[in-house]
């Protein structure tokens, strides 16, 4: 229902990154992988600094919740 796309394409999206990862680790991963800009922002301007898996990062951006 969001524009972010479906979960299982957050998670394409962060395949070959290794959590626990740096903020900008996981949004130039992302983006490396396809992610649409808004996703990569959003991951960008998350309010925390480290992820410690994909479930975090989907929470991050809105989707996990």
């Amino acid at each position: 229902m969001d524009n972010l796309g479906s979960m299982g394409n957050i998670q394409q999206y962060l395949q070959g990154i290794n959590f626990p990862a740096q903020k900008e680790e996981v949004a130039s991963g992302a983006e490396g992988n396809g992610a649409p800009q808004g996703v990569v922002d959003q991951i960008r301007n998350a309010a925390t600094e480290r992820f410690n898996g994909p479930q975090e990062v989907m929470q991050a951006i809105g989707g996990g919740q």
